[in-house]
């Protein structure tokens, strides 16, 4: 008996060596992919109310400094917020610089999925440094928030200052002078919304930009900036009546 068992398991180990080997796993694959398309809208607001999540119009305030002891602004504002305008109104000019400063002037709204960012870019609608007047911005933080920005000028910024030839050559404070526009512009004086039919120019600026949104970190949501618009008249400044400029805002996505 002993022996037809041992024969056995040799006939057993003798099959398992013979048996075909298991085929080793195979894969193969398809590749799929997609692309988000970047969306960019932005608005423009004048005179608008801080700490809401809309732009709605605002008790705007203007606010007069000078560089001597006299000179005057018109001190109400009242523009609507879709007016695209800022009305300064009668200005008495003074010994010095009369800084004529209106609060929540400005405001902006950007709403973007753009994951390379985007600049928000600022000029005067003229070509050549302007006589007469200068333009300061203040903008109320620099970054953007949930809801509109409150004025960070509290009090009256300092009047600007003006060299010979009547040009505004420094803002006071954390102001910025509004430089030329850097192309041919059309339209002088026209407001609008963005993609409106505002002034334009013809070419984009390439450094200077107001407001900042940098690569891989688009905000997300509405984004609001805010800005007070400083008027500077010289002494010597002629009358003038309904003077109208525009400020160019040019909204770069990435």
């Amino acid at each position: 008996m002993n022996r037809i068992v041992a024969g056995l398991s040799a006939v057993l180990v003798a099959g398992l060596a013979c048996a075909p080997a298991s085929a080793a796993t195979q894969t193969g694959a398809i590749k799929f992919g997609w692309t988000v398309t970047a969306q960019f809208t932005a608005h423009l607001a004048s005179d608008y109310s801080p700490a809401v999540s809309a732009f709605a119009t605002g008790t705007g305030a203007i606010q007069t400094s000078t560089s001597t002891g006299s000179g005057s602004c018109t001190n109400t504002a009242t523009d609507a917020f879709n007016s695209f305008a800022l009305t300064f109104g009668a200005v008495t000019p003074g010994t010095g610089v009369t800084g004529c400063n209106y609060k929540n002037a400005v405001g902006m709204s950007v709403n973007t999925n753009d994951a390379n960012g985007y600049n928000i870019y600022e000029t005067l609608d003229v070509t050549a440094a302007p006589a007469n007047y200068g333009v300061c911005v203040y903008t109320d933080g620099a970054t953007a928030t949930a809801t509109t920005p409150a004025s960070t000028n509290s009090t009256a910024p300092g009047a600007a200052t003006f060299n010979g030839s009547n040009v505004a050559i420094g803002c006071a404070g954390a102001g910025t002078l509004l430089g030329p526009a850097s192309g041919t512009v059309s339209n002088p004086g026209v407001g609008g919304d963005v993609g409106g039919a505002g002034a334009t120019a013809s070419t984009t600026p390439t450094a200077g930009a107001f407001f900042t949104v940098a690569a891989g970190t688009p905000a997300t949501g509405t984004n609001f900036y805010g800005e007070d618009v400083q008027l500077n008249i010289p002494s010597t400044a002629p009358s003038v009546t309904n003077a109208a400029h525009a400020i160019i805002l040019y909204f770069v996505p990435g």
